[in-house]
């Protein structure tokens, strides 16, 4: 019985100490710069084209993402939904998804299930092979990506 308090004791005080260190400093600010620009496909704006910001080695945060509307433009947020990006260098992907006849996929369907077909060049559908990067700082607020189909 005494060893079980113990026990219970010591899995509680990892516990503790493992929320009290994720929490991080109350002081500290995570300094998000606000992304926005337009996506444009031989030279025309595309709408419903998901823009993805892919954080490279060094860069803190997990990226961002937006999706563009009818004039092109689109605005990152954070997977939690805060507006923005932290500071740093980025890989850059597309992607769209739609019907075969060019209309909107639902948004609470997942494409593959409706047989829906990505509209995107190849080529712009990984950060490793779209050959677009994008530096993230306070001066660079809006990035606009003029892709070619060929």
């Amino acid at each position: 019985m005494h060893s079980e308090r113990i026990f219970l004791l010591h899995l509680f005080s990892l516990l503790l100490v493992g929320i009290l260190g994720c929490a991080g400093d109350p002081g500290e600010q995570r300094q998000l710069i606000q992304v926005s620009g337009i996506v444009s496909l031989d030279g025309s704006p595309v709408e419903g084209v998901t823009v993805w910001f892919v954080p490279r080695t060094g860069t803190p945060g997990n990226g961002g993402t937006g999706t563009t509307d009818a004039t092109g433009k689109y605005t990152l947020q954070e997977a939690n939904g805060q507006t923005g990006v932290m500071p740093g260098q980025y890989d850059v992907m597309f992607s769209k998804f739609a019907m075969p006849d060019g209309t909107p996929v639902a948004a609470d369907v997942q494409p593959e299930s409706v047989n829906a077909k990505q509209f995107m060049p190849r080529k712009y559908l990984k950060a490793e092979t779209s050959g677009i990067s994008a530096d993230v700082s306070a001066a660079s607020s809006s990035l606009d990506f003029a892709l070619k189909s060929k």
